[in-house]
């Protein structure tokens, strides 16, 4: 068995939810665990379980080394075979078995109880949908519904793979609450206990932007992919894959690394002839510049600075739907300009200033004097931009410990390459404790795929939801009422109370569309 090369991102990941926890010891549980994914004959019928089933083992083979795939009777060999080459294509080093004896957590799709022998015994989850229905028991089979929609389907993968995860480390989260039974809809974001619950027609994207091909957009990228879709999506980022990414990008295998993320978006959508999906290698300031009038329909917010968030609301699309993960949490919310409710920018304001200016931050993160000259020296680097050189590189080696050839694959890059991949990202390992303080909140892949499938979900549900944010902790069971409300912010006055920013929105978007939001 054998850890991904990513490990140091999982390990910066789960140190920032697991406090206390180092690396070493987080490897040291994860080798002794195996985690089952048992699958019947009904998946092969049922697109809402094979949706379940792909997305749980694009999670479990990111973190866990050893995974063993079982087929129940009826289920082919080329089934089998397929998931396990999708959790070698995410993770090569990866353990794969066949057989449930080994098996220490479990998850079980389809409609047969599962009776052999494993050590699963108490930490077993059947694992199930229906259309927008996410159902999850520890008692008996859930089942899966024959529709296409893969949003109830993912949500539970997403789910299922947090209880393995809170189960596996029971004991430093405080006894490790379970969900013992789960049967929730993602159309009206409530526990479900029978109604309405429609089928998912043809999603129609009226010019929609996702911003950020990031672990978010990958959740949204993936539900996205397997709706039937009509109209036109754009995905805007201006970065490339790394290392670190991999540890929580739901699509992205092993042999993305170097690619670009917007393109690698445009790849994952089969061709259609009624949806267009555009890749825009850009950051969005950039990419909504080209646009006619600044004029845009939707945005997805996928992306994870508060910057960022702010810099979208301002360039007034007429809606905006914004996902998050923050700490053991993933969210959503629903934005529109006028009106009562808070806009996105309203969310992310900043309460007060920045505890140290990102110069001081990197001069600490890799471990160098904290004194004038260095400071300077790390301004001017970053300020210009400039290739790091050898010299530097040794200066940083010497004073944190580190073996010079670690670094090396920084020379001749600018040094925020070195902060953000190497202490960040966690590809430097004596950088780990410098990574948790400098960017704690690391999700795990089931946070940001959760995330993702919330914002598809704001795209494929019908009505509005009457609160604005809806949020789920994955630490916890699963809750009745996320749903909350959130009004404008006044102090300080946001953007959207400014009388020039109303009027230009007024004026792109004309006078009825605007009283139609305010009602």
């Amino acid at each position: 068995m054998a850890l991904p090369d990513y490990y140091a991102r999982n390990a910066q990941a789960a140190a920032s939810l697991i406090q206390g926890f180092d690396a070493t010891a987080l490897a040291a549980r994860l080798e002794n665990e195996v985690v089952g994914i048992i699958v019947d004959k009904s998946v092969l019928d049922s697109p809402e379980a094979q949706h379940a089933v792909d997305l749980t083992v694009r999670m479990l083979a990111r973190l866990y080394p050893t995974l063993a795939i079982v087929a129940g009777a009826g289920v082919s060999k080329a089934f089998v075979s397929s998931l396990g080459k999708l959790a070698s294509a995410i993770n090569p080093k990866i353990d794969l078995v066949s057989a449930p004896d080994a098996v220490t957590k479990m998850l079980v799709f389809g409609a047969t109880p599962f009776k052999g022998k494993s050590k699963a015994q108490g930490f077993t989850w059947y694992v199930g949908s229906d259309n927008w229905v996410l159902k999850l028991s520890r008692k008996a089979p859930v089942g899966s519904g024959k529709t296409a929609n893969p949003l109830g389907a993912g949500a539970a993968a997403c789910v299922a793979t947090a209880n393995v995860f809170r189960a596996v480390f029971a004991a430093e989260l405080g006894g490790g609450k379970l969900d013992d039974e789960v049967s929730f809809s993602l159309l009206t974001m409530r526990p479900f206990g029978g109604g309405e619950s429609p089928a998912l027609g043809t999603v129609h994207l009226d010019d929609v932007h996702l911003v950020g091909a990031g672990a978010i957009g990958n959740g949204v990228l993936w539900a996205l992919s397997r709706m039937q879709c009509t109209g036109q999506l754009h995905v805007v980022d201006h970065e490339k894959v790394t290392d670190s990414n991999l540890q929580r990008y739901v699509m992205l295998e092993a042999a993305n690394r170097d690619a670009e993320k917007a393109a690698l978006a445009k790849s994952w959508f089969p061709v259609r002839k009624d949806v267009t999906v555009e890749g825009h290698v850009s950051k969005w300031a950039d990419h909504v510049a080209t646009v006619p009038d600044y004029k845009v329909d939707t945005v997805l917010s996928a992306v994870d600075t508060a910057k960022a968030r702010i810099e979208i609301q301002s360039s007034l699309p007429r809606t905006i739907f914004n996902a998050w993960t923050q700490l053991s949490v993933a969210g959503v919310s629903r934005h529109q300009f006028l009106g009562n409710m808070a806009c996105l920018a309203c969310l992310y304001l900043p309460k007060k200033a920045a505890p140290m200016n990102e110069d001081e931050l990197v001069v600490r993160a890799l471990k160098l004097p904290v004194d004038k000259p260095v400071i300077e020296d790390v301004r001017r680097r970053l300020q210009k931009n400039e290739p790091t050189d050898r010299a530097f590189l040794e200066r940083v080696a010497a004073a944190a410990g580190v073996e010079i050839e670690k670094l090396l694959p920084f020379e001749n890059r600018p040094l925020r390459d070195l902060y953000v991949e190497g202490v960040c990202g966690g590809r430097v390992m004596e950088f780990h404790q410098a990574a948790l303080q400098a960017n704690a909140e690391v999700p795990m892949a089931f946070q940001s795929a959760l995330a993702g499938i919330l914002l598809a979900a704001e795209l494929a549900r019908p009505n509005w939801l009457p609160h604005a944010m809806t949020q789920f902790d994955l630490l916890d069971t699963f809750p009745e009422q996320p749903g909350t409300t959130r009004l404008k912010t006044q102090s300080p006055a946001c953007l959207c109370l400014d009388a020039d920013f109303i009027d230009v929105y007024r004026a792109k978007y004309g006078f009825k569309a605007a009283q139609a939001q305010a009602a």
